[in-house]
């Protein structure tokens, strides 16, 4: 028994959402079949896994009287936008703090459109790194204080105990789904930036009493960087549900083979995928997370699972991002 029934939870998202095989694409590669558990259609704001993590943290901010939710983030961030979406549905003003001195020359497009459109107050920070975006959240929180509002501070990906406890639902999700199709889970594969994600699917393994790979595909930091964030985030948020949240030595699988070129620069194995997901199986990726993970996982289920054995991807969103790269999609290749 955890106290995980007693964590405040927003209600934004809708669950569960499906998982479906690609039987097509796994008739193609060989190797393990694979599925995907279509977390792009979480039902807010284009979607997406951070919804998952947005509702323990919106509950946070709920039970703790906020009115205002800030956050930060890239420009490109998933997060940052279905921030804005989750706060406009609970009725809390926002503000996202993003790196950079403006939105660029030409047409907004991709999640800096929706955030634009969604009405989220935009306050933006040059700075060397995402975690410099940090002090310029806390100026921010000052200011709405001095004002006599109350402010609550989400941070950057959702990465924290309360937002890792979003996730516990996903990997009860996947085991009933599995279940009910008749096989099991030999590894879960996904894009892990903030390492929010993968820190959720470990603690919810911990909670079912179940071992599986769980392997986390960088987009943007180093493994030395991301292993000791993850170990440490599954440690504090099973502390909040009354678990042991230590993890035996391997368990946090962080895998930077797929980053390419860098963080939101297109891979040639990224784009590769995206153009065979779309024309396959329908499915739509996009260059910045989902189509350099879906590359890792393709290339995981040939060289390191079994034919017959079962890997889930996660998609976990990233949709608006396609039109922020339509010159990159839209070449011509054979």
């Amino acid at each position: 028994m955890t106290l995980l029934d007693q964590i405040p939870v927003a209600p934004v998202g809708q669950y569960p959402t499906p998982l479906q095989e690609l039987k097509r694409l796994s008739a193609l590669i060989g190797g393990a079949r694979l599925w995907v558990k279509r977390d792009d259609l979480t039902g807010l704001a284009f979607g997406g896994s951070k919804t998952r993590s947005l509702s323990t943290l919106f509950g946070r901010a709920l039970a703790e009287g906020a009115d205002t939710v800030i956050t930060c983030g890239p420009t490109t961030s998933n997060h940052v936008r279905l921030t804005a979406a989750a706060a406009n549905q609970l009725g809390l003003k926002v503000v996202l703090v993003l790196r950079g001195s403006s939105c660029g020359a030409g047409p907004l497009q991709g999640n800096m459109l929706l955030n634009h459109m969604l009405g989220a107050r935009l306050v933006f920070a040059e700075v060397d790194s995402l975690a410099d975006l940090e002090p310029a959240m806390e100026r921010e929180a000052h200011e709405i204080q001095a004002r006599g509002g109350k402010p609550f501070i989400i941070p950057g990906g959702g990465y924290s105990p309360v937002g890792a406890l979003g996730y516990v639902g996903l990997m009860q999700e996947l085991m009933q789904q599995t279940a009910e199709a008749g096989v099991g889970i030999d590894g879960v594969v996904f894009a892990s930036g903030s390492g929010c994600i993968q820190s959720g699917l470990l603690l919810g393994a911990l909670v079912a009493g179940v071992r599986m790979p769980v392997i986390g595909l960088t987009i943007n930091r180093r493994v030395d960087e991301l292993e000791p964030r993850i170990r440490h985030d599954v440690e504090a948020a099973a502390a909040l549900i009354g678990l042991d949240g230590h993890l035996p030595a391997g368990a946090v699988q962080v895998l930077d083979d797929y980053l390419g070129p860098g963080y939101a620069v297109p891979s040639e194995a990224g784009i590769e995928a995206i153009d065979l997901l779309a024309r396959m199986e329908g499915l739509l990726l996009d260059p910045c997370y989902t189509g350099k993970s879906m590359a890792g996982a393709m290339d995981l289920a040939v060289r390191r699972f079994e034919p017959g054995q079962n890997v889930i991807f996660i998609h976990t969103g990233g949709t608006p991002g396609i039109f922020s790269y339509a010159a990159d999609l839209s070449q011509q290749r054979t």
